[in-house]
This record gives C-alpha cells, structure tokens and sequence, in this order.
C-alpha cells in the first residue's frame, strides 16, 4: 500500500502567504486544505475588532435612540422610564456583541464556501466544499484585517463622533465617500465597497482559478457572488 510521505503545508505559512503570495498559498490548499490557523487569525481580528469598537458602537446606539423610539410603534407606547430600561438592554447586548464572531464567521465561511462550490461547477472546475472552506477561511483574514482597521479609526475620531449605527459601519473609506447622504439601505451595500473588499474579491477569483482550476469568468463571479450575497443580507436590515 502506498504511504504519502508528501510534506503537510504548514497553516501559518499559508495564513501569511494568502495576504504576502497568494497564488503559492492556494496551491498548497489546492494539494492539502489547511484552515485551522487561518480560522485562529480570522476570530482574533474581528473579535478584536469588534471589542475595539464597542465604545463607538454603544456612543452611536445611545445617540439614535429618540430615532429608534420614534420609528417603532412599541417603543414609543412607553413611558420614559421603560424606553431607558430598553436602552439600557441594548446598550449591554451591543457592549458584548463582538463575542457573535464565534457564530457568524463560520456561518460566512459556510455561504462563501457553496458560493465558491456553485461557480466551481458552472466554470468546470474540480474543486472540493474542503478546499473552498480552506480558501474561503484563509480569504477572510483580509476582511478581518479591514474589520480591525475600522476599529482603530474609530478610535483615533473618537466615540462621541458618532451619532448613528450607520456611521460606525461606514467609518472605514467607502464607496459612501460617492454618496453620503444615500438611505441605510444604501448605504450599507455602498459603504460595504472598501479596499479591503475589493481585495478579498481579487483573492477569491485568485483561489476559484488555482484551487478549482476555473475558468476566468464564473472565478470572478463567484468571488463578487461571495463578497455581494452577505452584504445584501446585511443591508436588508439596515435602518
């Protein structure tokens, strides 16, 4: 029986080469899917991002709120002291809402992943859920990265310079810049638009064409697809 004696790439080297050579790293996904670090690295980023940006997240909810009361029917049967009592509620959840990271990471990994899958059919590629996992997992350290940048720019602004959710989403440099007084709809698709993204797009066309062999078109496709499917996900809540 024939024993592969192949050497196993190593996750960390293949978490830094997606951002440094990323044609080298989806090959090595493509012979052996390697995520564990990069899923490590991907948790790290947002969820330091996420806690990073709590003050400016709970400055942003506390400023909206006559907003909020005024456009929900519930909310505004209150009295006063029941409305504070709900602000005080959401001011909490927003506080420890980075913790969600651990549920709504792999949920997109997952998304990306069939995305990546139904493409890979449609371009007659012969990629596996596996290898597209790995790509998908290693292809969202950029996203993390842009993620964790947003949070340190609203550091340097400040927390009180932000008196709206929406605000906090679209801190990072956008396609907002083009529109900013878009509605949140909108703007959420519009501000989603960063270099970051557009980067994250270009590596998973990049991991559609190495790991799965795609052609050009369904790769590029596929890539927007799994940038653009959570973004109108997120913006049909975007208020």
């Amino acid at each position: 029986m024939a024993v592969d004696t192949s050497p196993k790439p190593n996750g960390l080297k293949v978490a830094l080469d997606t951002i440094v050579a990323p044609k080298e790293a989806f090959e090595s996904i493509r012979v052996a899917p390697t995520w564990g670090w990069a899923f490590l690295i991907v948790l790290i980023l947002f969820g330091l991002g996420g806690y990073l940006l709590t003050p400016a997240n709970v400055h942003a909810l506390t400023a909206d709120w006559p907003n909020v009361v005024a456009q929900s029917p519930a909310l505004s049967g209150m009295s006063a002291d029941q409305q504070q009592a709900q602000l005080q509620v959401a001011t909490k959840f927003s506080a420890f809402a980075w913790i969600a990271v651990i549920i709504f990471v792999p949920i997109y990994v997952v998304v990306a992943s069939v995305l990546y899958l139904v493409f890979d059919r449609i371009g007659h590629g012969d990629g596996s859920f596996g290898k597209y996992w790995a790509a998908a997992t290693n292809v969202s350290i950029i996203a993390g990265l842009g993620y964790l940048l947003t949070a340190v720019i609203a550091m340097i602004r400040g927390a009180d310079s932000f008196n709206k959710p929406m605000d906090v989403i679209t801190a990072m440099p956008s396609l907002m810049l083009l529109a900013p007084g878009a509605g949140p709809k909108v703007a959420a698709i519009l501000g989603s638009v960063t270099p970051f993204s557009l980067w994250a797009i270009v590596l998973g066309a990049t991991a559609l064409r190495t790991v799965g062999r795609v052609s050009q078109i369904p790769a590029w496709l596929g890539a927007v697809a799994a940038f653009l499917v959570p973004v109108l996900i997120g913006a049909a809540f975007a208020r």
